[in-house]
């Protein structure tokens, strides 16, 4: 099935292929209409995806090998407490203040891009973390396959199930109970959503526990699958220092390494002569084509 669709690409790409092309960015596919947003905000939906394709959220967004994936966007506002207020404060942003509109108004922006964004398919999330840094308040945008991210949740329902989340749970509920839990149930639930294997989510979960326990760190090796943008460093889970990956890293490995091949190969079709990739496209082409 897989050597087939890749002839098929193949062929289309022979067919069609120029040296380059012009990409203007269509508020219209088949599987989104973004004929709502401004020039602005089309442009930042498809740099948004851009970065997804280029990083492991390919993985997400042409494959289902990772239930959710972070687009990596590095989104800080200084909206987060000062040091001197307390717990319960009314009076926490300066809406008036000119960083505090713009930040604010910043994050409308991206809030309707990722509403847009949304589809049966796919749900794009804006999550602010936890944790503050020197005033800030930082954001991670996230986005979910569907069904996958139903299946995972029904698939570990005995872990899941703790917070009455099943199959049909809102994602954005979901993950942001996830972000403010405890420790160690963070790091299982974001292990499972992010597409890491069991025995991996395993080893990070109870190194975290003995580390809390002795306060020795468990050294660990690591387990990398290659982006676009890199070999290492972005698709990568933890593995015990002297652990031999088996069947079931090579498997992932081989899946999406087999995805990543097939993305390299049909991004020429949707690339520019300046070297932008029509992402918008692309993604609605790939998903609506299976």
């Amino acid at each position: 099935m897989r050597i087939a669709l890749l002839t098929i690409l193949l062929l289309l790409i022979l067919a069609s292929c120029t040296a380059t092309r012009s990409i203007g960015l269509g508020p219209k596919t088949k599987l989104w209409d973004l004929s709502h947003l401004s020039s602005e905000e089309l442009k930042m939906a498809n740099e948004l995806l851009t970065y997804g394709l280029e990083h492991e959220a390919l993985y997400t967004l042409l494959d289902t090998l990772k239930p959710i994936s972070s687009l990596g966007f590095a989104l800080s506002y200084p909206l987060a407490k000062e040091p001197e207020m307390k717990d319960g404060d009314k009076l926490v942003v300066s809406v008036s203040a000119d960083s505090s509109k713009m930040a604010l108004d910043e994050l409308e922006k991206w809030n309707k891009v990722l509403k847009a964004l949304s589809t049966n398919e796919f749900e794009f999330l804006l999550i602010p973390y936890k944790q503050t840094w020197q005033g800030k308040r930082n954001f991670q945008i996230l986005v979910c396959r569907t069904k996958l991210l139903e299946k995972l949740i029904s698939d570990k329902a005995h872990f899941f199930g703790q917070w009455g989340f099943t199959s049909n749970s809102n994602p954005a509920t979901l993950l942001t109970v996830v972000e403010y839990e405890s420790r160690n149930d963070r790091y299982r639930a974001y292990g499972y959503l992010f597409g890491y294997p069991e025995h991996a989510v395993d080893f990070f979960v109870e190194a975290s526990v003995f580390e809390a326990q002795t306060g020795e760190f468990v050294q660990r090796s690591f387990f990398s699958i290659p982006v676009a943008a890199g070999e290492s460093g972005y698709y990568t889970y933890a593995i015990p220092e002297d652990y031999v990956p088996d069947h079931r890293d090579s498997s992932i490995y081989y899946s999406a390494n087999f995805t990543l091949k097939e993305y390299k190969l049909i991004k020429s079709r949707y690339t520019s002569k300046n070297g932008e990739i029509d992402a918008i496209s692309l993604i609605s082409d790939f998903n609506k084509r299976q």
